[in-house]
């Protein structure tokens, strides 16, 4: 095995570590959520404070992360999230209440901002498109095994130990994460910074500036289709657990559980979607985007008539429909997170953007967290549920408003 191949190899399993870990350090209170309200240890209006104050910390985080990603050590940058995000969930169940731990929480959307910009430049000045492409796979893939260890993890928490349990992993772990991480980045990371595995000077099209490289890309409306991903992604991901209890009755260690079924979903959702993206549909993000928000619009329908029958087979029909949604979402997300950042490596700015996208779905993510209990407070899920349709119908239509332009824009890179 050369060192090269070895360098390549090693680069993504330690993104990959990272980005599990991040997702078990960054869900941890989503899962524990309904088992908090249940405990009272917190309202759900505070809850929707703590989620809401986390996304947007992570959200502005990302800008300042993307832009200090193209221009500091990636190292620095996951080394000071690893080890505050640890922190954060290792003192929030010492919090003597739910307003404490708000700014605690906000301290970790930031911790977490410092992980995915630097994760998308060291795979896209490392990796040829496709290999990136490929690797985003598995890291995605990392960070969907975390969730479904969590949301299997809490109920055993929440039955024989507490809520406080989980959290206290996730710093454990993250704490070992770090060690490891720090170890082992001289190790596998380049010296020299690279395009595609190859060594590099600048070159012209780096000189734009990256406000010049957008509105060439055409990537603008896809910020907003970005958002409404995020608006449904992180809604349903939040709240799954507490429509599932509330709407059926059923009681939070089973709520929990059943949340398991999104990240299986997803998974199969983003290696299809990885699959074509290579040689078919999905090889253009914009198209294949506006093809999953369709998807989505029209698992919504079913899931507002069903939400509020009493059978029980009408539980088990919702929770697949929502799985499908989430999952659809996640395949938007691997396409516009994960897949369209690697686009603006030949510009020396694919942090940057990386940032920047991570931005805007967190800003739907603090939508949800905020907006969906207000609405499922005073309509009810089923009128929830109806918004989802809405929502999914905006991102349509800005993906298709993107598609175009930002199809020259690709082409041009092929």
């Amino acid at each position: 095995m050369t060192k090269t191949a070895y360098s390549k190899k090693g680069i993504v399993a330690l993104c990959a570590l990272v980005y599990f870990t991040s997702y078990f350090s960054r869900k941890s209170f989503a899962a524990t959520l309904f088992g908090m309200l249940t405990a009272g240890a917190l309202s759900s209006t505070t809850a929707g404070l703590i989620e809401t104050a986390m996304f947007i910390f992570y959200g502005a985080g990302q800008l300042l992360s993307g832009f200090l990603g193209d221009r500091v050590k990636p190292a620095v940058l996951l080394g000071v999230g690893l080890g505050t995000t640890a922190l954060c969930n290792g003192i929030l169940p010492l919090m003597p209440s739910g307003e404490w731990m708000i700014p605690v929480w906000a301290l970790n959307g930031l911790a977490q901002a410092m992980l995915w910009p630097p994760i998308v430049r060291i795979l896209a000045t490392s990796l040829d498109h496709e290999r990136y492409v490929t690797a985003n796979l598995i890291v995605t893939t990392a960070a969907h095994a975390a969730t479904i260890l969590l949301y299997l993890y809490v109920p055993v928490c929440l039955n024989y130990m507490s809520w406080k349990a989980a959290f206290l992993t996730a710093a454990i772990l993250a704490a070992v994460v770090l060690v490891i991480f720090l170890i082992a980045i001289t190790r596998v990371l380049p010296s020299e910074p690279t395009v595609g595995g190859t060594a590099k000077n600048a070159s012209p099209e780096e000189k734009h500036s990256i406000g010049a490289v957008l509105l060439h890309s055409g990537i603008l409306p896809i910020f907003g289709a970005i958002i409404m991903c995020g608006i449904l992604r992180d809604g349903i991901e939040t709240w799954l657990p507490t429509l599932y209890g509330q709407a059926f009755g059923r009681d939070a260690g089973e709520s929990v559980l059943v949340s398991v079924i999104l990240p299986i979903f997803s998974v199969a959702a983003i290696t299809v979607v990885t699959a074509f993206h290579r040689k078919s549909f999905f090889n253009n993000e914009a198209r294949g985007a506006a093809a999953l928000f369709l998807f989505a619009a029209v698992m919504c329908v079913p899931l507002s008539l069903l939400i509020t029958a009493e059978a029980a087979a009408a539980r088990y029909i919702c929770l697949l429909l929502a799985a499908l949604v989430c999952a659809a979402m996640h395949g938007i997300n691997f396409l516009l997170i994960s897949c369209l950042p690697g686009r603006f490596a030949r510009f020396g700015r694919s942090s940057t953007v990386g940032g920047l996208v991570n931005a805007f779905i967190y800003i739907g993510a603090a939508t949800a967290s905020y907006g969906f209990p207000l609405i499922s407070k005073h309509a009810g899920w089923s009128t929830t549920v109806a918004v989802w349709i809405g929502v999914a119908a905006v991102g349509i239509a800005l993906a298709i408003v993107a598609y175009r332009k930002y199809t020259a824009f690709i082409k041009t890179e092929e």
